[in-house]
């Protein structure tokens, strides 16, 4: 598939058929999105599979409760007005359906991050960049993971509700405490077909030359 076609109709989706991905797509999805660039070529991604029906479950209890969270949360209802281009009631009505129906997907990928795979600092004053500088180096991973999808006719969502609860989650994955949760991305044939994805035109977001320019 043309990767500009693969960006253009690389849509969240939340509803699947119930038809099983195999396993040598899923290998071929997460080899492609180790091709990601990183920073020191670190490679520090990990990818947990999940299809056991009764981790799933464990793992779509605790997304409810962290999206639930969110939803509820009160500087969330402060906020300012939102463009209604961005369709956001349209998105918070589809993260429902996620929310309530998350374990029926076919697969789950939870995509984390080694920190001992990364050569930086764990003390003093570059502290603070060592889990940013791992944290930026996992998400061209995780987009390089949702286009590959796209390209073999899958869907997949990129969620970060289930963060909320992530030492539960952890324990429930038997993950080590080196690691960290980035995404929880639900898999699978898309219920519905693939369509254009809908943007605000970039030329509104574009500045040339510096803030001011045009």
């Amino acid at each position: 598939m043309d990767v500009f076609e693969a960006m253009r109709t690389q849509r969240s989706v939340k509803r699947f058929k119930m038809e099983p991905v195999s396993d040598d797509d899923i290998r071929t999805i997460l080899t492609a999105a180790t091709w990601a660039p990183n920073g020191h070529n670190a490679q520090p991604w990990e990818f947990i599979v999940v299809k056991d029906s009764e981790l799933k479950q464990r793992l779509a209890d605790l997304y409810r409760e962290g999206l639930q969270f969110l939803l509820d949360h009160p500087l969330r209802q402060g906020r300012k007005e939102t463009d209604k281009r961005t369709f956001e009631k349209t998105m918070i009505r589809k993260s429902v359906y996620l929310r309530d129906h998350l374990e029926e997907s076919p697969v789950l990928i939870v995509v984390a991050m080694n920190l001992d795979k990364h050569n930086l600092p764990r003390y003093g004053v570059l502290k603070a960049i060592r889990t940013e500088a791992v944290y930026t180096s996992i998400m061209p991973c995780v987009q390089n993971l949702m286009l590959a999808a796209r390209a073999l006719g899958i869907g997949t969502c990129l969620t970060t509700a289930l963060n909320i609860l992530e030492e539960d989650a952890k324990i429930a994955l038997g993950m080590p405490e080196e690691t960290q949760i980035i995404a929880l991305l639900p898999m699978g044939y898309p219920a519905d077909d693939f369509k254009p994805v809908t943007r605000i035109p970039a030329g509104e977001f574009t500045h040339w030359d510096g803030w001011q320019g045009d």
